[in-house]
């Protein structure tokens, strides 16, 4: 089973880091930006952790069930 790669994931998360200290770098100095900016840090990080999770989706934190799949093929496969 082909997984996420890791020079994807890293160069994502660089991307990520540049876009945030970016930001960071031009806003204000308060504490509504700084949770606004701790937010959407966790929302990416949130769903770069779902993304490689699902990657392997038998298997991780959220695990999605084989048993639809085997009743479809097994109806598939009878007469």
């Amino acid at each position: 089973m082909d997984h996420v790669q890791h020079p994807f994931i890293l160069i994502l998360l660089a991307w990520f880091a540049i876009l945030f200290f970016s930001i960071g770098l031009f806003a204000p100095r308060n504490g509504l930006v700084i949770a606004a900016l701790g937010v959407g840090a966790l929302s990416i990080a949130g769903a770069v952790v779902l993304i490689t999770d699902l990657d392997s989706p038998f298997e991780g934190i959220l695990v999605v069930s084989a048993e639809p799949m085997q009743e479809a093929l097994a109806r598939i496969s009878a007469p």
